[in-house]
């Protein structure tokens, strides 16, 4: 059990070392991406249960109760952020369906995981969190209307359905964070690079699902799928930047840049459930090229996050 507890404690401490391996075992394990598939929900319950487990749940109440920040941030993300980076991504001539799906995805809600790698990045894994699950919430209200006024896209997004999907998230979740704090009591706070290094375990398996398909479109299109992959980045960068230079004048360079975290990482997933049938195929291939960003950019970012933060 202590090895186990020490294996864990190093791979926390190295958490943004790791995460790019996660692609790896997606791609290598390809045979069984598409049957891990009905795993994604469990594994993302238990993405969120350690990042409840293992966040600060004073600065949670205390942004609960003065939810002001979160939800103006929240609202930012989903209808600002789109309307900055639709006509830039308009302007550049890319393909259409690549235009498309950089502007769904900036409409899309937080990834629920961005509060465990905000964690690694020494932000604010409490506002991260928050973030995530209110975009996740609101989403139902903003993407449709945004998508067929930008992209004369109909979204049918069922509001019960994905409120009530996400809701069961949030209880599971939390009862297990509630569980794992009660069991641990007081040394929670020492066990918190266990609980990162069992968050970049999970990580790591939900990868696999995420990229189903990703080495057949290789092999058929790896022009196209390389010219995605670099979209996806630059979608990302582009929506974190727009958010944390928005935000810096008003807020203090940590939640700032929490705050551009966030909107850079989307749940593009969540779109799989959404699009219409005759939707384009290249907004599902975006869907997986942008998982390289994701599990990446944590990576990427951290030797900028630390010279940012130290210089605070």
């Amino acid at each position: 059990m202590n090895t186990v507890v020490h294996v864990l404690r190093r791979m926390g401490g190295r958490a943004t070392t790791l995460l790019p391996f996660s692609l790896l075992l997606g791609l290598l394990f390809q045979d069984f991406a598409a049957t891990m598939r009905p795993l994604l929900m469990p594994l993302a319950v238990i993405l969120l249960m350690l990042a409840l487990a293992r966040t600060d749940w004073y600065r949670l109440r205390e942004l609960v109760r003065r939810p002001g920040l979160a939800v103006t941030l929240s609202l930012l993300n989903l209808i600002a952020v789109p309307l900055v980076v639709w006509p830039i991504w308009q302007s550049l001539g890319l393909w259409p369906g690549l235009i498309a799906a950089l502007c769904l995805s900036a409409m899309a809600p937080g990834i629920i995981s961005a509060a465990t790698t905000a964690t690694f990045l020494r932000l604010d894994s409490s506002l991260a969190l928050l973030i995530s699950l209110l975009t996740n919430f609101l989403v139902p209200f903003t993407l449709p209307p945004l998508a067929l006024w930008l992209l004369d896209l109909d979204l049918k997004i069922g509001l019960l359905d994905l409120s009530l999907r996400l809701a069961v998230i949030v209880v599971l979740a939390l009862a297990g964070a509630i569980a794992i704090r009660r069991w641990r009591g007081p040394r929670i706070a020492q066990e918190g690079a266990a609980l990162d290094g069992l968050s970049v375990v999970v990580l790591m398996i939900f990868a696999i699902p995420l990229m189903d398909g990703v080495v057949a479109r290789a092999i058929a299109e790896p022009i196209k799928l390389a010219g995605f992959i670099a979209g996806a980045f630059g979608g990302m960068l582009l929506c974190n930047l727009v958010m944390a230079l928005g935000t810096l004048p008003f807020l203090d360079r940590r939640t700032a840049l929490t705050a551009g975290y966030c909107s850079g990482g989307r749940h593009n997933a969540l779109l799989m459930a959404v699009l219409p049938v005759t939707a384009d195929p290249d907004i599902f291939l975006f869907i997986a090229a942008v998982q390289f960003p994701i599990y990446l950019m944590p990576t990427l970012l951290q030797p900028l996050y630390r010279r940012l933060l130290r210089s605070a």
